[in-house]
């Protein structure tokens, strides 16, 4: 009686892993093969699937053909920025839930918007949003609620959500200045440093007067008259000027520069970055 009470449990146990494996296993993405493990057939995946970012254990090659064929901001790196961006990355995933709206899953997801907060947090000393430990991905365009609205990414509780298609394009399109990865991680690193008391970067919420003091005086000129650089939205709220200005930094800081050379300055200082000047700016290690 005992032997068959083992044999059930072992069965039971042996389902239960083998479920989960399907639960966790990313697809090959649809522009290129290998790597990945293809996922058993769709009838046995559930929506939303969940990963734990520990469990996915991305190998550096991976890592490196992902952003290589999906991520400029990295392609630009010397090969010494490139190593530290891989490992930042590495340790930012193990530190995330992903769940994923969606029958499948694609192993760029994790990947392309971890990389996008290590992106902007690449000269900072303190990179893992630690608050943060849910990343939800959604197709596109989401519901949010309180207030109903349709969103294309937000940052509530500790969760950062971001709809994939808008995120793609944020990297694919040249000429637009939106970017909804490094517009919600903007959002998410202002909160972390000065909403929580969770892994605070004192030199990063130092410096951030400077950016207050010159962004609240640009902020209202925007509002009376402005050059095109900022949409409406961002001018209606401060904290979304905010992530816009990390928005623009990234994708068109010679405008910044051009137009708000303060601001422009105030934001280097900040994060510790000069797009128009590496690699004669070099991270500080």
């Amino acid at each position: 009686m005992i032997t068959w009470i083992v044999v059930i449990i072992l069965v039971i146990v042996l389902i239960w892993h083998l479920t989960r494996q399907r639960r966790q296993t990313l697809v090959d993405s649809t522009d290129y093969t290998g790597h990945d493990k293809k996922a058993p057939d769709e009838a046995h995946i559930t929506c939303p699937l969940v990963y734990n970012g520990n469990d996915l254990e991305f190998s550096d090659e991976v890592l490196q053909t992902v952003l290589t064929r999906h991520f400029p901001y990295y392609n630009k790196l010397l090969d010494i920025d490139r190593e530290r961006f891989i490992s930042r990355l590495k340790k930012f995933i193990d530190t995330k839930i992903f769940i994923i709206h969606d029958k499948k899953g694609y192993r760029e997801m994790p990947i392309l918007i971890s990389a996008s907060a290590v992106q902007l947090t690449f000269g900072l000393k303190k990179f893992l949003l630690s608050h943060f430990n849910i990343i939800q991905i959604f197709p596109e365009a989401f519901v949010g609620l309180e207030p109903f609205r349709i969103l294309i990414g937000n940052v509530t509780g500790n969760t950062i959500n971001i709809a994939w298609k808008q995120f793609l394009e944020g990297y694919k399109n040249k000429y637009d200045l939106q970017n909804v990865g490094l517009h919600e991680m903007a959002h998410a690193l202002y909160y972390q440093n000065f909403e929580t008391e969770l892994s605070v970067d004192k030199d990063f919420r130092d410096s951030f007067r400077k950016f207050n003091s010159i962004g609240d005086k640009i902020y209202h000129v925007e509002k009376i008259l402005t050059i095109g650089l900022y949409s409406e939205y961002a001018i209606k709220d401060f904290q979304e000027f905010w992530a816009e200005s990390i928005e623009i930094y990234f994708k068109s800081p010679d405008r910044l520069q051009l137009h708000y050379p303060e601001l422009y300055q105030a934001l280097c200082d900040i994060l510790n970055q000069d797009p128009l000047n590496y690699p004669n700016h070099l991270f500080q290690q």
